[in-house]
């Protein structure tokens, strides 16, 4: 029986009421699913976006009708342990062997009615390595392919969770960010994606890089979609009482409805990475204004405000905490040879031929030499670095009587160079990141057929308000960017 909507495009809601109203059956939702990944995926202009799939004949879409994500197939990032999946970091030290146990993240969305159904391709131990890597390539999986451009760049880390969901592959998919591994690939593939407030989403069971930065999140096509997931894990959790919390949310909800959302555009060290997105992203707060939402530009001069931060001191964070949190992880995992950071980097030169034959392996190789000398260093820069990021958006946000700020994310998608590896002129996320504060991207049109997005972030348990903003912008813009998997500029 042929379905009679589109499920490739469709929102989770209309999945469900599609499957309630029986116009298309759970199995068939779900052979659907494995047909377009067959198609793209492997054959065709082969994404190569996945890494496992669990057998077809194996599984069936929970049809419980009254657990929320009930007939909703998901991917998750091959960093996110799965019990009857590899996870394997895109490492070839982990390639084949599943975890012990699923992470809770996992529980809980099967535990909503979402159906696990794979792995998701990413840039290896989440693009923390080796510095000249190219986003979307692994050991195991190879490289990642943007749906939109196939010589063109997925973004990184989580690139196979944004281009599965820009594939149509399934409407949600599971990322992990450590500063951008979210949003960039959001950005360049045209979905969206939701990194929550660090701390909220459990990140128990995820193979990690900082327990400072680290956090969990939500690839969908519409932020609709993410709000849905989004608000029933945080019911499962019950966490959501955490969101009355926060200045930004004060701002909000201090003032009578239905006072228009007022939105500060910061300029200094957010714009001039990409022209061509610029321009793109100008038009937006035209559309935005004339909509009736209030867009108050250059908000960190009018708020005296200093929206940076110190790249070098999270480099030395995160390669500290690294030493740290990874080891505690392949110790845990047990597997013989595997167990240490250390034996990884051994294990990267014995196979070099397979695991370096592009990029080496130079953030390892600092984070192994993190001993009890750098404790101090580090605890300045972990500090400093929160405390300035956190306090700076927190007083933007205060002084400008804005909700949320908005900056664009990143240029558009570059070419994938494994030789040079990235090229990235400069991006707006790093900032909400390294404060551990709530951002999505939303995308926001294109540059010569490849998307580009924008980002909206505010304060620490602003992620609700956040996500009705951003529902309520993409409302207003209306931006569909199907992907057309082509091999030419069409310059």
């Amino acid at each position: 029986m042929e379905s009679r909507f589109e499920i490739s495009s469709a929102s989770v809601a209309e999945i469900r009421r599609s499957i309630e109203a029986k116009v298309i059956s759970y199995d068939e939702a779900l052979s659907t699913a494995f047909d377009r990944m067959g198609q793209l995926d492997k054959e065709g202009p082969k994404l190569n976006a996945l890494l496992s799939l669990v057998e077809v004949d194996e599984v069936h879409l929970q049809q419980e009708r009254s657990k929320p994500l009930s007939g909703i197939a998901f991917l998750a990032k091959d960093n996110i342990d799965t019990q009857d999946l590899p996870t394997t970091a895109g490492s070839l030290a982990f390639e084949g062997l599943p975890a012990s146990s699923d992470a809770p993240i996992i529980t809980l969305m099967r535990s909503l009615g979402a159906t696990l159904i794979g792995k998701t391709n990413l840039s290896e131990w989440s693009n923390f390595r080796g510095i000249y890597s190219a986003s979307g390539w692994s050991g195991v999986g190879g490289q990642t392919r943007n749906p939109h451009r196939l010589d063109r760049s997925p973004g990184g880390s989580s690139s196979g969770s944004a281009v599965a969901v820009a594939a149509g592959y399934v409407p949600i998919a599971l990322g992990t960010e450590t500063d951008g591994s979210i949003i960039c690939p959001a950005s360049v593939n045209g979905v969206v994606g939701f990194k929550p407030t660090h701390g909220i989403l459990p990140t128990e069971g995820v193979v990690p890089i900082s327990r400072t930065q680290d956090t969990l999140g939500i690839f969908a096509r519409s932020v609709l979609d993410v709000e849905i997931v989004y608000s029933a894990l945080i019911d499962k959790l019950g966490k959501g009482a955490l969101f009355g919390e926060g200045s930004a949310s004060t701002n909000l909800s201090a003032r009578p409805q239905p006072t228009p959302f007022r939105i500060g555009v910061p300029r200094a060290g957010f714009f001039g990475y990409s022209p061509k997105s610029d321009l793109v992203f100008e038009d937006v707060l035209i559309a935005l204004g004339e909509a009736g939402i209030l867009v108050i530009d250059d908000i960190a001069t009018r708020a005296g405000s200093d929206l940076s931060f110190n790249i070098g001191h999270e480099l030395l964070v995160l390669r500290w905490e690294m030493k740290q949190e990874l080891g505690k992880y392949l110790s845990a995992r047990g597997v013989e040879g595997r167990s240490s950071l250390e034996e990884i980097v051994d294990f990267n030169r014995d196979n070099s031929s397979r695991e370096m034959s592009f990029f080496g392996q130079e953030h390892f190789l600092a984070a192994c030499e993190m001993d009890d000398s750098y404790r101090s260093d580090y605890e300045v820069a972990r500090s400093t670095n929160l405390g300035h990021t956190r306090g700076e958006i927190r007083k933007t946000l205060i002084n400008g009587d804005v909700d949320f700020l908005l900056v664009p994310s990143m240029g558009p998608a570059w070419l994938i160079d494994h030789i040079c590896g990235d090229v990235i002129a400069g991006s707006g996320y790093s900032l909400a990141a390294i404060a551990g504060l709530p951002s999505i991207n939303i995308p926001i049109g294109d540059v010569f057929g490849l998307p580009v997005g924008m980002t909206l972030f505010g304060d620490a348990y602003s992620d609700l308000h956040l996500l009705r903003v951003a529902s309520r912008i993409q409302e207003i813009l209306s931006v569909k960017l199907l992907p057309g998997f082509s091999t030419s500029s069409g310059l």
